[in-house]
């Protein structure tokens, strides 16, 4: 892992001049079950998806959402079942059935995916936290209970996972005055709170809270009242440990409000292809889809795919600090510009040879496992792929520029 991106972190001073391209919010909303996205830094919503099979949450706490990188898909339940959703295609990707808490008799009120262990978490009124396996239906792992019971209106409402610096954050919120606890505990013992801070919004009142996301990347905790999301920065000390937040913006939308949130995740934003494939010498014209099958996620593993390649071929990826560009070199006997930015740091994966039927079916899948150092996170990164067809024969894929999160 040292030899792949250990010589990037020396670079961030030249990475930090390009923007990151900022995450979506998306959630559920209560009454009538939507699935909502919006742009929290221009304030913006982005349309909205019904989640087929849902009910609307029975009470104001109900209801949770948790946002699958590598399936493109939104896990979301309105306190009683659960079910994932292609937000692609907005249709049924895992068919709604009972979600898992602590009991039958207990409302689900927050979702997360700790992404590098493959689990979905969930949060229920009761106060407990239920690991689960990220399938199909999903398979209960083990569970804790944070003390944290439905008492009178004070309800848990939310779960998030900051897995760079192995912190879980939860919520609760008193709906019959609309005030809330924002809770901190340590990854490997979520139910032991070492800390809890008040929210406050943008109008500096004491607010009630109905879902959590975080980008961990840029230390930033979202949080929503059903009507706003809220923008807060936040930096860990271990040593305490404490985390102390900062208030940074605020966005009061217009839809799908009255209608509020019931939670919130955040949908990466997905990589930007640049040029177009090329084929010389014994190669056959294939269209070379080089695509990300997942979000480049710092602590899990990066799937750099290869589609609609020459059939077993040898294949390589090539990976440069920045983002792709519009020319580029052609050294022989490459059939076209090599767009990844190339300098000492660059890195290439493979070799591997494709796997297909015939013609230009052949595929494979480049691993690059990212480490969990929140250094790297905003570095932006550009991929490409290439084909050897022997003896003189060479493809090449589109450019793909993304950004560590």
């Amino acid at each position: 892992m040292r030899n792949i991106l250990a010589p990037l972190l020396v670079l961030l001073p030249v990475a930090a001049t390009i923007a990151q391209t900022p995450p979506n919010l998306i959630g559920i909303t209560r009454n009538t079950p939507l699935i909502a996205q919006s742009n929290h830094a221009t304030c913006t919503p982005l349309g909205t998806c019904t989640p087929a099979g849902l009910p609307p949450s029975t009470f104001a706490w109900s209801g949770g959402s948790a946002w699958d990188s590598q399936t493109s898909s939104l896990w979301a339940t309105s306190g009683q079942l659960l079910g994932r959703y292609n937000m692609n295609t907005c249709t049924v990707s895992c068919p709604p059935g009972p979600c898992p808490k602590s009991s039958a008799a207990a409302e689900a009120t927050g979702l997360d995916l700790y992404d590098s262990a493959n689990q979905l978490w969930v949060i229920d009124d009761a106060g407990w936290i239920t690991r689960c396996s990220n399938t199909c239906p999903p398979t209960v792992l083990n569970s804790c209970n944070t003390g944290l019971a439905l008492s009178g209106f004070t309800a848990t409402t939310g779960i998030t996972i900051d897995e760079l610096r192995g912190i879980v954050f939860y919520s609760t919120a008193d709906f019959a005055v609309g005030s809330g606890l924002i809770y901190a505990a340590m990854l490997a013992t979520p139910c032991v709170q070492f800390q809890s801070t008040p929210t406050i919004d943008c109008f500096l009142n004491p607010n009630q809270i109905t879902g959590l996301a975080v980008d961990a990347g840029n230390s930033i905790l979202y949080w929503t009242n059903g009507r706003g999301t809220f923008a807060w920065g936040y930096t860990y000390n271990p040593a305490g440990p404490t985390v102390t937040f900062t208030p940074m913006s605020c966005c009061v939308q217009v839809a799908p409000f009255p209608d509020p949130y019931t939670d919130l995740s955040i949908r990466l934003g997905g990589a930007t292809s640049t040029g177009a494939p090329c084929a010389n010498g014994s190669c056959p014209a294939c269209p070379m889809l080089h695509s990300l099958r997942n979000a480049p996620l710092l602590g899990t593993t990066l799937q750099l795919g290869l589609d609609q390649a020459p059939v077993g071929m040898p294949a390589w990826c090539v990976i440069g600090l920045g983002s792709c560009a519009t020319t580029g070199p052609m050294p022989p006997p490459l059939c076209g510009p090599v767009l990844v930015p190339l300098i000492a740091a660059t890195v290439t994966l493979g070799l591997q040879v494709t796997t297909g039927t015939i013609g230009c079916t052949g595929t494979t899948t480049f691993l690059l496992p990212l480490p969990p150092n929140p250094a790297l996170a905003g570095l932006p990164l550009a991929s490409q792929c290439i084909t050897l067809c022997p003896p003189t024969g060479t493809s090449l894929s589109n450019c793909l520029s993304w950004v560590l999160q």
